[in-house]
C-alpha cells in the first residue's frame, strides 16, 4: 500500500499515526494482495519525509531506524488506535516508552491454496486479520510492559512465543512455535491435500466415534504382552480404521474441531504436550494402505478389525494379534443351530478344560485358557448346559450367565454356537496364531444335517453349509 493521507492520519498535537480504517473493521482481513497493509520500511520512510518537511521542522520527530526491519516510536509519538499495527508487515516496531513491542513473524513454504493459517498466543486464538496462505504479520508480543507468554514445544512458557497452525479438513496438517523475543522470525509451513481425509466432513462428523477422557489406563491388546497404560481411549463405533482416522481428522480441524482435554480441538497436539512428540499431520495418528499408526499414548476400542499398530504411555510399539472370525453364511441360514468348536478325528473336544472353581459370575479352568482357541466373548458348554462369558483371562471367565453355581467337571469353549437369526453369523474375535482343526455343524429339523471337520486358519473360517431339505423329516 502507499502511505499518505488518505489511509493514516498524523495528529501532531496527540502525537500519534493513526490507520483511518483501524476500529471500522473496514480493510480487515485482508485480501490476498494486501492492498491495505504495508511494509514498516515504506511506512517508516513516509514519515520520515513528514518529518523533515519545513512545516513540521518545530514538531518531535517521531520515528528512527535500527536496521531496515527494526524501528522504534520516539519523543512520546505512537500508534493512534490498537489495531493500526495490524495494517503493517516486514519488520518490528516498539513503543517510545519500551512497554510496547510489536514483533513480526512471516511464513515460508508452500500451504495448499487457501490455508487460513491461525496464531495462538497464551492459548488464545488471534483472530485473523491476514489473508489465507502465507503471511507477514506483527504480533503486540510485549504489552504495557509485560511480555506475552506460550508454552513451547517442551511445556516451558516462553516469553514472546506464539504457535501457528494450518489445520485445513482434506490437508495433512502442520504447526510449529516460534519465540518472537528477539524480533521478526521466520517459520516454515509446508501442507499437501491428505489423500486419505476427502470425506464429505458432515458424513464423518455424524460417525458417532467418541474421544474419552485423558489420563492412565491401562489395557491388554492380547497380544502378549499383557496389560500396558495408555492416555486415551478412543471408541471407533463400529467403524473402519479409515473412518476413524477421518474421524480424528475432522476432529482436530480449524473449521470442525470440537474440544478435546479440556482445550480447543485445533490446537490439539498429543496426550501428553510438552513430553510426547507432536504427530503434526494427523494428531491421533497417520494412516497407510488402511492402517492407522497411532500416536503415543492413543488406545483403540469397539472397532471393526483391527487394522492398527499402537505406541502405548511408555513408546513402546504394541502390535496386534492376527484376529480372525468364524463367519457361517447361507441364505436360508435363520433358525438354524450353528456350531463350531474344536475336534479331533470328526468329534468335538468336550474335555478342553475341567472346572476348579466357580462363582455366581465366573468359572475358573484348573488350567490356563487357550487364547489361541478362545473367542474374546463367547459360550462354554458344560455338559448340555451352555453359558455365555463376556471376556477371560489366565484360568478366568467373566462375566458368565446364567449362574454356573454348582457346575463341575469338564467343559470346552466354542468358536461360535448361536441360533442364527439372519443369514450370516459372526463369531467375536479369536487369536490366530496356528491352525485349529474344527467341526462345523449346522441343524435344523426339516434339513439333512451339516457336519464338516474343516481348519480354522490365518484368515479365519468362512463356510456355507449346504442346507438340504430332509423328505422324511416334515
Amino acid at each position: 500500500m502507499a502511505f499518505n493521507s488518505a489511509d493514516w492520519t498524523i495528529d501532531y498535537i496527540a502525537q500519534t499515526v493513526t490507520n483511518n480504517d483501524s476500529g471500522t473493521g473496514a480493510n480487515l482481513p485482508h485480501d490476498a494482495s494486501g492492498t491495505h497493509q504495508g511494509e514498516l520500511l515504506k511506512f517508516f520512510q513516509w514519515l520520515a519525509a513528514e518529518a523533515a518537511s519545513p512545516a513540521q521542522m518545530d514538531n518531535p520527530y517521531p520515528i528512527v531506524s535500527d536496521t531496515p526491519t527494526v524501528y522504534k516510536w520516539i519523543n512520546g509519538w505512537g500508534f493512534g488506535h490498537v489495531d493500526d499495527y495490524k495494517y503493517l508487515k516486514g519488520g518490528d516496531i516498539s513503543s517510545s516508552d519500551g512497554a510496547d513491542y510489536w514483533h513480526s513473524v512471516y511464513t515460508i513454504g508452500s500451504p495448499t491454496t487457501g490455508t487460513q493459517i491461525y496464531i495462538t498466543q497464551n492459548d488464545g486464538e488471534l483472530t485473523p486479520w491476514w489473508s489465507t496462505d502465507n503471511i507477514d504479520v506483527l504480533i503486540h508480543v510485549k504489552q504495557s510492559g509485560s511480555y506475552v507468554s506460550s508454552d513451547n514445544v517442551s511445556g516451558v512458557s516462553t516469553e514472546g512465543g506464539v504457535w501457528l497452525w494450518t489445520r485445513e479438513y482434506g490437508d495433512a496438517f502442520n504447526h510449529g512455535f516460534v519465540n518472537l523475543y528477539s524480533g521478526r522470525t521466520p517459520i516454515g509451513i509446508d501442507t499437501a491435500e491428505d489423500s486419505a481425509n476427502q470425506t464429505d466432513p458432515a458424513v464423518v462428523a455424524a460417525y458417532g466415534v467418541s474421544i474419552g477422557s485423558f489420563g492412565t489406563i491401562s489395557r491388554d491388546l492380547n497380544n502378549g504382552n499383557g496389560a500396558v497404560n495408555y492416555d486415551v481411549e478412543i471408541d471407533c463405533n463400529g467403524k473402519t480404521m479409515d473412518e476413524v482416522y477421518e474421524y480424528l481428522k475432522w476432529a482436530c480441524s480449524y473449521d470442525y474441531g470440537i474440544t478435546i482435554n479440556g482445550d480447543d480441538g485445533k490446537e490439539y497436539r498429543s496426550c501428553d504436550e510438552g513430553s510426547y512428540t507432536d504427530v503434526k499431520t494427523a494428531p491421533f495418528g497417520t494412516i497407510a494402505g488402511g492402517t492407522l499408526y497411532g500416536a503415543k499414548g492413543v488406545w483403540f476400542t469397539n472397532y471393526v478389525s483391527a487394522n492398527f499398530s499402537l505406541t502405548d504411555a511408555s513408546g513402546t510399539t504394541q502390535e496386534p494379534p492376527n484376529l480372525q472370525k468364524v463367519n457361517c453364511n447361507h441364505t436360508n441360514l435363520s433358525g438354524c443351530n450353528v456350531l463350531v468348536a474344536e475336534s479331533l478325528a470328526g468329534a468335538v473336544i468336550k474335555d478342553q478344560y475341567t472346572i476348579d472353581s466357580v462363582t455366581s459370575d465366573s468359572i475358573t479352568s484348573s488350567v490356563t485358557v487357550d487364547a489361541n482357541k478362545t473367542p474374546l466373548f463367547g459360550n462354554i458348554k458344560v455338559g448340555d448346559v451352555r453359558y455365555a462369558y463376556t471376556s477371560f483371562s489366565g484360568n478366568d471367565f467373566f462375566g458368565v450367565t446364567p449362574d454356573p453355581t454348582g457346575a463341575t467337571g469338564d467343559f470346552y469353549v466354542s468358536l461360535l454356537d448361536v441360533l442364527a437369526d439372519s443369514s450370516i453369523e459372526l463369531s467375536a474375535d479369536l487369536v490366530q496364531s496356528g491352525d485349529i482343526t474344527v467341526m462345523t455343524s449346522v441343524r435344523k429339523y426339516g434339513l439333512k444335517p451339516y457336519d464338516v471337520e474343516t481348519t480354522f486358519g490365518s484368515s479365519g473360517l468362512t463356510f456355507t453349509p449346504i442346507l438340504a431339505e430332509d423328505p422324511q423329516a416334515s
